[in-house]
């Protein structure tokens, strides 16, 4: 497999992953929320954690910097070929 597709693989991979966590955040708050009418209190969840409670922190903060590299990739302006306007 060439550089490039691996690239591809790796940045598909990644956004899959993402929107795996994203969507599970989204449909366990909706659960919780659904059953007992008021959203979970994260902080309390993560304090009963003990020791793991850096780890999670960790892991979340690793996620969302992937998550804000990926924009940062997507959204990146190429300088060095700028494109040219086609003139009526």
């Amino acid at each position: 497999m060439s550089k490039s597709g691996t690239k591809s693989v790796g940045l598909s991979l990644t956004w899959a992953i993402v929107l795996i966590w994203f969507g599970a955040n989204l449909l366990s708050q909706a659960l919780y929320l659904g059953f007992y009418g008021e959203p979970y209190d994260a902080n309390q969840i993560l304090k009963s954690l003990g020791a793991w409670y850096w780890a999670c922190v960790f892991l979340e903060l690793v996620i969302w910097l992937t998550f804000g590299s990926l924009l940062v990739q997507k959204f990146r302006l190429d300088v060095s070929n700028p494109s040219t306007a086609e003139s009526a």
